[in-house]
Parts: C-alpha cells; sequence; structure tokens
C-alpha cells in the first residue's frame, strides 16, 4: 500500500540479528509477541532516517511492492526524508524495534490537508510477520489520530492483499472501492466499530500481522 504523497514523490534482517542502521523512538513500549520474543512500539523521532533505513532493509520484494506499489531496490532519498518528517499530529508514524535496535515494523498516518481524513500504511519486515505486530502498530496509530481530530483513514493497496485489508477492518467500519487496475481504496471510520466480520473472496491466509 502507498500515500498519495509517497505516490507522487516517487513518478533480510533474520530475527535476533543486529544491523548497522539503528532507530530511535520518542516513547517505548515493551510488548510480548506470540513466538515469546518483544519488541518496543513507539513514535518514530521526528528526523529519525536510520530507522526508516533499518525497515525497509528487512523488507522483502513482494513486501516492498505491497507497500510502495515499485520493487524498489533502494528508498530515495525524498521519500526517505519525507517518511521520517512526523510531528506527532498531522504526521504519525509508530514503529516496532528490537533490543539490539532494529526497526522492524512501521506505522504511519498522514493527515490530507487540514481535514479529519488521514491515509495510512504499515509494513512488517517479512522476518517478523505473523507475531502481530502489524495489528498492535495499527491499533496505536488508530488511537493517536483519534486524540488529534482525525476521524477517518484511507488508504491504497493492492487488490489481492487481503491480509492487510483484514487488518484494516479491524480498526473501524470499512468499505472497500471497486479494484482498478488492480489497486482498491480502504476507507475506515474510526468513530464506529467494525462491521461483522465476513470472510473475504478468494482470501488467502494472513501473515502480515
Amino acid at each position: 500500500m502507498v500515500t498519495r504523497s509517497e505516490s507522487m514523490r516517487e513518478s533480510g534482517t533474520t530475527r535476533g540479528e543486529s544491523v548497522d542502521c539503528r532507530g530511535s523512538t520518542v516513547d517505548g513500549e515493551w510488548v510480548v509477541l506470540r513466538d515469546g520474543s518483544s519488541v518496543s512500539l513507539g513514535s518514530l523521532a521526528a528526523g529519525d532516517e536510520a530507522a526508516i533505513a533499518s525497515w525497509f532493509a528487512g523488507l522483502g520484494t513482494e513486501t516492498r511492492y505491497a507497500r510502495f506499489f515499485s520493487p524498489l531496490k533502494a528508498l530515495d532519498r525524498r521519500i526517505q526524508v519525507e517518511l521520517a518528517r512526523v510531528d506527532h499530529v498531522d504526521h504519525e508514524a509508530i514503529a516496532a524495534r528490537t533490543r539490539d535496535g532494529a526497526t522492524v515494523g512501521i506505522a504511519r498516518y498522514i493527515r490530507l490537508g487540514h481535514s479529519r481524513t488521514a491515509e495510512v500504511a504499515v509494513a512488517i519486515v517479512d522476518d517478523w510477520t505473523g507475531l502481530g505486530i502489524a495489528t498492535m502498530l495499527l491499533e496505536r496509530v488508530a488511537a493517536r489520530a483519534l486524540a488529534v481530530g482525525i476521524e477517518q483513514l484511507v488508504a491504497a493497496c493492492l487488490a489481492t492483499n487481503y491480509a492487510v485489508i483484514r487488518l484494516f477492518s479491524r480498526m473501524g467500519e470499512m468499505t472497500v472501492g471497486p479494484s482498478i487496475a488492480g489497486t482498491a481504496e480502504v476507507r475506515i471510520d474510526l468513530t464506529r466499530p467494525p462491521l461483522a466480520r465476513r470472510p473475504l473472496a478468494s482470501a488467502a491466509p494472513s501473515t502480515i500481522d
């Protein structure tokens, strides 16, 4: 999935392995994952490009394509700077970090103008998927968004990315637009509870969370 801002600008770590690029968070909350390991969840510090680089390095080819709609081999510097330009009000990013400093997941929202709507995105590095990190990051992103007056989140994602659509459906009442060129727009109303969960047609098993 990709935010509109990123799209306009852009026309393997293993579990427990240390990396050269380390990141920092404004606050930190240690949580235990499904496999017994733990990560720290907290707001990305403004200007922390090292965390962005650490996170991007752990994304596999398919994950990068799903997140950026492009099989990026390297992150464009302009996008890296933009992703690190958080102010915790109009642009928030919540990161998951290991005890050795690797950033293994990031969820964010970017407010659209001065509205009550923001774009949302999430991606977890391949070796840390399926442990509940994405769910916890999105829960915190939703809480932060509501706290600053954002009531609706929107996202463009691959129409076949059932895993991330399931994740978004847990955040609030969700509508999914028609697929156009393989992508779909998801809208989440944070002020209304999720609708009764229904199985998605042809849905593949979820692994991202």
